[in-house]
């Protein structure tokens, strides 16, 4: 008998022995002295199917580790083998994964979409039957630029210690580098702080007796030359005590004028206190008519004379102290600069055209002369001729404004100023855009810009805040207003408002956008109902003198009452007899010849008429 693994079938044999035991299959023996033959036959009865019963085991699986790059794909495959046939399921962090847009799961096959640095980590392939079940762990490496997992913070240390600022990135691979910027250069690229900076092993960085130039911004950048690197930065507040910084040799000052004798200061925190000495001596400056000290500790004069000459210098104070006197600087006196000519009050040129205003100015030592334009600064070229004058070569919309001429000396600064009208462009923006609302209703006004030279006319363009850029609604202003009620609106909303103007050349730009909530549309509550009695007891008697009608007031009346009204009816028509019977009488005498009548009697509050009462009486003359 032989038996054979399973998916064999093994057939079983029966030896059946006829004659003796010592039979061979297909063997037939002879005897000499009797003719017996002896016959060994084999049977097959019947053949059975095997089975065996195993547990799950694996035929396939992916490393231990796996790297994979960021923004990439990888499946990891897991085959498993045993009896019955394992399910494979895949697991991360204890929770059972299904396919979704990031994982796809088939045949024991996990893949892994658009890897990021969270998909790092153990992935667990599990082989279950009824046998028992099977474990392997993958862990993913993700390849990609370093994450900062403890960034550097805000920090504040005093002139003469040590800043510590820390800074630590995971990254795979862990080739980290880390380098360190003050503002937008490299700390050991910056002169002097170089000698005083160290970079640790985990990214800190260290700043050695800091100085007050060490103050700003610092930023850290992990790298591991996979991608670009991230940053991030804090900043360095350095504390000292104040300082004077850049006094002057020599200061002067405009003889006549109002003057300033200043001192240069740096201090961090602020300064509280600026003590002056004058000719080596402490300076009261209360002692002297018309000097003030102002908030930063300068001397203001109001109007500059001999008095003021002498030599000055000054001690500044915070919370921290101070660092000293400042080096004594004499005072000179000097006449301020004088304009020889000035600019006119206004000049009209055409756009494109050259325009030169004229400015001169003398004075000793010689004033220099600039230009500025107020306000919005003008982008377009040009030029101050040599003494002094503005040329302006090619007009341009932005030149439109004032411009002031500016002269200037050691001593002082004077400026004349002068307006300029570019004539031919589009109108320039509205100004002082205001809007009041309403609960459905918002009045909009405002102020027009210059019309560039022609008629212009406007449009308030309106939108609720909460929609997009592409959703104004726009709405012609009539005539040359300068106002516009804008009906229509939803109460309980924010609605955004700006004017356009436009002329014959086109639009101008849009004015400043200005911001309104509409407001709560009202409800009229109803006033609280009040049960009025009317008059009371009404009775008539007839006497000599005619019908004499008494009643009493009624019981309940919130509102004062006004008077009281009389009526008699003449069959069906009703008569007022009386109406302004003063709240106090309670009696009213009639004249009736008539030998039935029917009276009524009530009063008027207020707001209402309430409370009628009636009374027939049977008269007979």
């Amino acid at each position: 008998e032989k038996w054979h693994k399973t998916e064999v079938q093994a057939c079983v044999s029966v030896r059946s022995l006829f004659a003796s035991s010592a039979c061979a299959a297909g063997t037939r023996k002879k005897s000499l002295l009797f003719s017996i033959i002896y016959y060994c036959f084999c049977f097959s009865i019947y053949c059975l199917p095997l089975y065996s019963s195993a547990p799950p085991t694996f035929t396939d699986t992916p490393p231990q580790y796996v790297e994979a790059k960021e923004g990439g794909s990888i499946t990891l495959t897991c085959m498993a083998f045993g009896n019955p046939k394992p399910s494979v399921s895949w697991l991360r962090e204890g929770n059972l994964m299904v396919s979704s847009a990031k994982y796809k799961l088939s045949d024991g096959s996990l893949t892994v979409l658009s890897i990021t640095r969270q998909d790092r980590g153990a992935y667990t392939c599990r082989a279950f039957s009824l046998q028992g079940e099977a474990i392997h762990t993958t862990r993913l490496l993700v390849q990609g630029p370093p994450f900062i997992i403890s960034p550097p913070e805000n920090i504040t240390v005093n002139i003469s210690q040590d800043a510590f600022f820390t800074c630590q990135a995971e990254a795979y691979p862990r080739n980290l580098t880390y380098t360190w910027f003050w503002e937008q250069d490299n700390v050991f690229f910056k002169n002097d702080l170089k000698r005083r900076v160290s970079i640790l092993i985990d990214g800190s960085l260290i700043i050695a007796q800091v100085k007050p130039e060490d103050a700003g911004k610092y930023t850290c950048v992990p790298s591991n030359s996979l991608g670009q690197p991230p940053s991030a930065s804090a900043y360095l507040t350095v504390q000292y005590p104040a300082r004077v910084v850049n006094m002057p040799s020599v200061i002067y000052v405009a003889i006549g004028l109002p003057g300033f004798i200043r001192c240069p200061v740096d201090a961090n925190p602020s300064v509280t206190l600026v003590k002056w000495k004058k000719d080596g001596l402490f300076l009261r400056i209360d002692k002297f008519p018309g000097w003030s000290q102002m908030d930063d500790g300068s001397i203001r004069v109001a109007e500059v004379t001999e008095d003021s000459l002498g030599t000055y210098s000054c001690m500044p104070y915070n919370a921290l102290g101070s660092m000293g006197w400042s080096p004594p600087a004499p005072l000179v006196l000097k006449d301020p600069p004088k304009f020889s000519v000035v600019p006119g009050g206004e000049y009209r040129q055409e756009v494109g055209r050259e325009l030169v205003i004229p400015c001169e100015a003398e004075g000793d030592p010689f004033p220099n002369i600039t230009w500025r334009k107020v306000g919005k600064p003008s982008r377009s070229k040009h030029n101050v001729l040599p003494r002094g004058s503005l040329q302006l070569k090619s007009l341009t919309k932005e030149d439109h404004g004032e411009w002031e001429c500016v002269a200037t000396n050691v001593a002082t600064s004077i400026t004349a100023s002068t307006h300029v009208q570019v004539i031919g462009t589009s109108p320039h923006a509205p100004t002082n855009v205001h809007a009041v609302a309403s609960s459905t209703w918002a009045n909009v006004s405002w102020e027009a810009g210059y019309s560039g030279g022609f008629q212009q006319t406007f449009s308030v363009w309106i939108k609720r805040e909460r929609l997009g850029p592409h959703d104004w609604l726009s709405t012609a202003v009539p005539g040359g207003q300068n106002w516009k009620l804008v009906s229509g609106l939803e109460p309980e909303t924010t609605y955004q408002f700006s004017v356009l103007a436009q002329n014959k050349l086109g639009t101008g730009p849009f004015s400043e956008v200005v911001t309104v909530n509409t407001l709560v549309f009202p409800t009229s509550s109803p006033e609280p109902l009040v049960l009025l009695t009317p008059p009371r007891c009404l009775t008539a008697n007839r006497t000599q003198q005619g019908v004499l009608l008494t009643w009493i007031p009624p019981a309940n009346h919130s509102a004062p009452i006004q008077h009281y009204v009389m009526e008699f009816r003449l069959g069906e028509r009703w008569e007022i007899l009386d109406d302004s019977i003063p709240p106090v009488d309670t009696m009213f005498r009639a004249v009736c010849q008539l030998a039935q009548i029917t009276w009524l009697m009530w009063y008027e509050t207020p707001n209402a008429s309430f409370g009628r009462t009636t009374v027939q009486l049977s008269l007979v003359f």
